[in-house]
């Protein structure tokens, strides 16, 4: 059992507390019905919160493919993750312009969708892959025609496994002289460490998508570290050293 009250007295904004109430009484249902239900696309930080107050093994999260960013939550056990909500639309350009990804989601949101029906949206070469709750699929396909003056053409994939891609990253390697945070900003952002200690005090660094407020929080082998106006990374260490003792890590900014 959760104790929602108390679960709800730890959120910190009143967009939060909605959502920790909707998983709350998602919890109680899959409880009590011995079935799964679902939470619409959460954004990082809201899943981790998330998962930050429930039982491991009475939750769990995809979106549509490994290491997506905006997932779906599972409250009850799934045995398959063919059962969770989500569709994959292959939307190919007809010539024009690369489009970005601002592009995409401008013009999907344009079409009166809440964010929290839409997914990852992942551009390649001509085109795009959109993830999106099943039930809003047919919608979107058949209403995108254009996207930044691109004619293009929409397909809604059988299956969301059939698509394949790799995440891209610009991959560089650094040394820091300890894993704090204000050290690892630094080397990822280019900036001294005075000025990334401003950039945390600011509020415009986020660890693992929860807002950070402490240069000395110490970094991880995995983590990812958000700062606003500089990027996303993903930050690796084995922690071996140089000679001189400084540690050496691989900073891979999300493109």
């Amino acid at each position: 059992m959760i104790n929602k009250k108390k679960i709800l007295a730890s959120a910190n904004s009143d967009e939060l507390k909605l959502v920790l109430s909707h998983a709350c009484d998602l919890y109680t249902k899959a409880e009590f019905s011995g079935r799964a239900f679902f939470t619409k696309f959460l954004t990082p930080s809201d899943a981790c919160e998330i998962k930050a107050r429930f039982p491991s093994e009475s939750v769990s999260f995809f979106g549509g493919y490994d290491d997506a960013e905006r997932v779906v939550a599972s409250f009850g056990e799934v045995q398959d993750k063919s059962e969770y909500p989500i569709k994959v639309i292959d939307v190919r350009q007809k010539g024009g312009k690369e489009l970005s990804h601002r592009d995409y989601l401008g013009t999907v949101l344009s079409l009166g969708i809440g964010r929290e029906m839409v997914g990852d949206i992942i551009v390649r070469e001509g085109g795009a892959y959109v993830f999106c709750l099943a039930d809003i699929a047919p919608f979107i396909a058949d209403s995108l025609c254009k996207i930044g003056g691109a004619g293009v053409r929409t397909d809604v994939l059988d299956d969301i496994f059939d698509v394949s891609f790799e995440r891209k990253y610009e991959t560089r390697g650094a040394t820091v002289s300890s894993l704090r945070l204000d050290c690892v900003v630094s080397a990822a952002c280019g900036k001294s460490r005075a000025a990334s200690s401003e950039l945390v005090a600011r509020s415009l660094v986020s660890v693992n998508y929860k807002e950070a407020n402490s240069v000395s929080l110490a970094i991880k082998d995995g983590d990812i570290l958000t700062v606003r106006g500089h990027g996303k990374f993903l930050i690796k260490t084995d922690s071996r050293l140089t000679r001189k003792g400084r540690i050496y890590i691989d900073i891979l900014k999300y493109v």
